[in-house]
């Protein structure tokens, strides 16, 4: 029987108590030459469950060993017939009312056995519906993938963008099905995301279902609601990503799990969100997934188009500005030469990722050395995995660098001493990215420079290495590179490209 579908206290209704003994009970130890008596048997019957697990605990004087017969006709191989020496034993009916004779043998050296038999009423109590019953499909909203290190979902290091959910559409139109019997059902059809971790060498990609995840297993939930806990048993069950489980990501669908256990932080009508902790290289982290009834709105893009373009929303990176670009925004102006000295004469667009902090016209800290200028850009990466900030040479992202007219890049850096001592070497990333991809960092090209603190310094990062290459839109700052959780106070000025 199911454990998973029990939940909840509940009572037995009735006990009928019968005797059934042998003429020699009332005389034990006659006609045997026994010298050992067994008297007083008697034992109590407690529900526990949904009210057909029962607990059989028998009491006596004399006797050392006791077999308890549950008296379930439909049991196999006796398996309702157990032994104690005194504590209770404990064994799960079928989930339907019914009235059970149960036995309870005692036994003991020398003596004859003593058998006393009650009837026992089982009455059924069925969970809770779950308010999760139906079907659901990942949100179509940027920010139902969502992972970072933070149980309250502070730092991201990484979330989905509306161009996300395009480019893994094969994703976003699995279903998950939480049935009224609480069975649950993973309906991907043809393909699904696929991606393992990188040990394989497998990349991302849509890609067919593969075995024990492709939805042709036997799987059931149960929904702690009390604590706000859901569970998914059957091997190859899950929500969301395949390879995130409680424990490390997976490597292949043949790692999966018999059960994963999810948070659930939130249930509306339409929608509902979850948290799994995994193991992240032995230090906790976070993954989680938003999800929209299917035929609601969130399981949809928003249609919503504000300024009546035809791109909707988000889509569009000028949703309030009408216009006839592909993003939504009117024709924009390229960027032939690139800088910003931060006193109103720049010609850069800044934009911060993530969490990034940027004032890009914050009082310079220092009008020390080679630069007394007024104001400066300011950068906090607030603690961050992947801090930066950016700028493309248009909009659109469809205009490119040319290297090999131009291909060196100049910037005013200073870096405060830290409060507290950083462990991050001291460098400035700047990379080269094609901001037209919906993942613009494969591909990339990449400069460190050192720096040193308190003191402005010029750094130069010359790409002439990769001068003919052509795709190239946007320009990344990173300050103490990737994976740096520390937080860096920085300043940029005089940004120029020659």
């Amino acid at each position: 029987m199911n454990d998973l579908l029990k939940k909840g206290l509940f009572v037995l209704l009735g006990l009928g108590m019968t005797v059934a003994c042998s003429d020699d009970d009332d005389t034990p130890g006659d006609g045997g030459g026994s010298s050992t008596a067994i008297e007083n048997l008697t034992f109590t019957a407690e529900a526990g469950g949904d009210g057909t697990e029962i607990t059989v605990t028998p009491s006596s004087s004399g006797a050392t060993a006791y077999s308890v017969d549950f008296g379930d006709l439909a049991a196999e191989n006796d398996a309702d017939v157990m032994a104690t020496a005194g504590p209770g034993v404990t064994y799960d009916y079928p989930n339907v009312d019914a009235t059970y004779s149960i036995s309870v043998t005692a036994s003991a050296s020398g003596a004859e056995d003593v058998i006393i038999t009650q009837d026992v009423n089982v009455t059924y109590t069925a969970p809770a519906a779950s308010p999760l019953e139906g079907t659901w499909v990942l949100k179509h909203d940027t920010g139902s993938l969502f992972v970072g290190p933070d149980a309250e979902k502070g730092t991201m290091w990484w979330q989905n963008e509306a161009q996300t959910i395009l480019d893994r559409s094969c994703l976003y139109d699995d279903k998950y099905v939480f049935n009224a019997d609480f069975t649950f059902e993973n309906q991907m059809g043809d393909e699904t995301w696929i991606n393992w971790t990188a040990e394989n060498g497998a990349p991302e990609n849509c890609g067919a279902p593969e075995s024990p995840m492709d939805g042709t297993g036997s799987y059931t939930y149960s929904h702690d609601q009390d604590n706000n806990k859901l569970t998914l048993s059957g091997k190859g069950a899950h929500l969301g990503l395949a390879k995130v489980v409680n424990g490390p990501y997976l490597n292949s669908a043949s790692e999966a799990a018999e059960t994963i256990t999810y948070d659930i932080l939130s249930i509306e009508q339409n929608e509902f969100e979850v948290r799994i902790m995994w193991d992240n290289g032995g230090t906790d982290a976070y993954w989680y997934f938003t999800f929209a009834r299917e035929g609601s709105a969130g399981a949809d893009f928003d249609q919503t188009d504000t300024d009546s373009d035809g791109v909707i929303d988000i889509f569009d990176i000028c949703p309030d500005e009408a216009g006839t670009e592909e993003n939504g925004c009117p024709p924009a102006g390229e960027i032939e030469d690139p800088m910003d000295d931060f006193e109103g004469t720049g010609n850069i667009t800044w934009v911060a990722d993530g969490n990034t902090l940027m004032n890009t016209s914050t009082a310079n800290p220092s009008k020390t050395g080679i630069n007394t200028s007024d104001t400066v850009l300011e950068y906090t990466d607030n603690n961050q995995q992947y801090a930066n900030i950016r700028f493309d040479l248009n909009e659109a992202k469809t205009a490119k660098f040319d290297l090999t007219e131009k291909h060196t890049f100049k910037v005013m850096v200073y870096v405060p001493t830290p409060t507290q001592a950083h462990t991050e070497a001291k460098t400035l990333a700047l990379k080269l990215q094609d901001g037209s991809s919906s993942t613009p960092w494969e591909g990339q090209t990449s400069i460190l420079q050192n720096y040193e603190y308190d003191v402005w310094q010029e750094l130069t990062f010359d790409f002439s290495d990769v001068s003919t290459e052509t795709k190239y839109s946007r320009i990344v700052v990173q300050f103490n590179g990737e994976n740096n959780y520390e937080d860096v106070k920085a300043y940029i000025d005089n940004f120029k490209y020659e």
